[in-house]
């Protein structure tokens, strides 16, 4: 079958400490520091084979390109990946995907073949410390599809049951095409509901939410706030094409953040209150974080969403002298993250529809891989 493979070099930078289990499988905790001079193509694999015992055989309509796929193929100065997570090359890439039930292994009853269905990134094994107090996507022994074990961007894909959501629910707005497509985004739009609601607790109703960035998952966080009750939702984005379909999807205001100083504009939108809960999604954090600690209202919440390279520097008086949280996210949770957002996408309350930009098939990855970097897209399909 044909896949997007990854594959790049394992060269630790030095003083880099990686544990004797993971040097031996080649497992990078952190690959901005481990693997060098990426490449990616398009190439034929094994299939995975029939589903085991609690396993399904899913045959991929739809994978989301993430920015954490360009991060994987694009190098710093020294050749080494920009992403800062976890990854195992070679892999084949994807971790946003959609798709129909083709077989099931021994014991599967919740789906059968024939249902659509969207698939968890992270796989948690259910039984470290992290996992039973109820951080799955801190798993002591995570593993990721697209990262770490073979993903979506390949025509089939093994996923255990406890990984898949069944998209069925949609098919009472959407055909089963359209279902199939915003199916795929379940993984960022839930990335952004862990983010918000999960892990910052929400905010109430009535209360302004500020966004910074409009790229897929801030369009979510976008999405998600304007869903939930915000009296304003304040966008801030250096795009164009991404600020228009910011306001498509929910926002406000919106703002160049290049042109605004970000705090003022909050202040002025909210008579001088701020934001009950501000948003981080660009992951440009080195630009953003001084002016997202000045937005937020007494007890605001900052949720940390998007993920870079560099550590910024963070206002902690600020957050002291407003009684304000700021809370670590990544990834969604193995709980109700995927199970809301895909009521909330049936209901009509979100319309993630109105995210994706581009699609494309396998054959033409590199070349979307190559538009990314402009990062003025919102949500890019391809179509294994």
């Amino acid at each position: 079958m044909r896949a997007v493979v990854l594959e790049a070099d394992w060269d630790p930078r030095p003083g880099t400490v990686i544990s004797d289990e993971d040097v031996a499988r080649r497992w990078a905790p952190n690959a901005h520091v481990v693997y060098r001079n990426p490449r990616v193509s398009v190439r034929d694999v094994e299939p995975p084979g029939e589903p085991g015992p609690g396993e399904l055989l899913i045959r991929v309509a739809n994978c989301g390109m993430c920015g954490s796929d360009l991060h994987m193929y694009e190098s710093d100065e020294d050749g080494y990946i920009i992403l800062p997570y976890h990854l195992k090359s070679p892999v084949v890439l994807g971790h946003e995907f959609s798709g129909t039930i083709e077989a099931v292994g021994r014991g599967v009853k919740r789906v059968a073949v024939g249902d659509i269905v969207a698939v968890e990134e992270i796989q948690y094994c259910g039984e470290c410390h992290a996992c039973r107090g109820g951080y799955p996507n801190s798993c002591e022994r995570i593993e990721d599809f697209g990262f770490t074990i073979d993903g979506g961007y390949a025509e089939y894909v093994i996923a255990p049951v406890k990984a898949v959501w069944s998209l069925n629910p949609l098919l009472d707005r959407y055909s089963r095409e359209q279902a199939l497509e915003v199916g795929a985004l379940c993984e960022p739009t839930s990335v952004a509901y862990e983010g918000m609601f999960t892990r910052a607790g929400g905010f109430k109703p009535g209360g302004a939410v500020a966004v910074f960035g409009a790229g897929p998952i801030g369009l979510a966080s976008i999405a998600h706030a304007a869903a939930a009750g915000a009296s304003a939702v304040i966008a801030f984005e250096t795009v164009p094409d991404r600020r228009d379909l910011a306001s498509r999807i929910g926002a406000t205001h919106v703002f160049d953040p290049t042109e605004v100083r970000a705090s003022e504009v909050v202040r002025e939108i909210t008579r001088g209150i701020g934001v009950a809960m501000a948003v981080e999604a660009s992951g440009a954090w080195t630009h953003v974080m001084s002016e997202l600690d000045l937005c937020l209202a007494v007890g605001g919440k900052a949720a940390i969403v998007g993920m870079g390279p560099e550590s910024p520097t963070v206002n902690l008086v600020e957050y002291q002298l407003r009684g304000a949280s700021l809370y670590g996210s990544v990834g969604h949770c193995g709980g109700w993250d995927y199970g809301n957002v895909i009521n909330l996408m049936a209901s009509g309350r979100i319309h993630m529809e109105h995210a994706i930009t581009h699609r494309y098939d396998v054959e033409g990855f590199v070349a979307a891989l190559e538009s990314l970097r402009s990062r003025t897209q919102g949500k890019v399909l391809v179509r294994p």
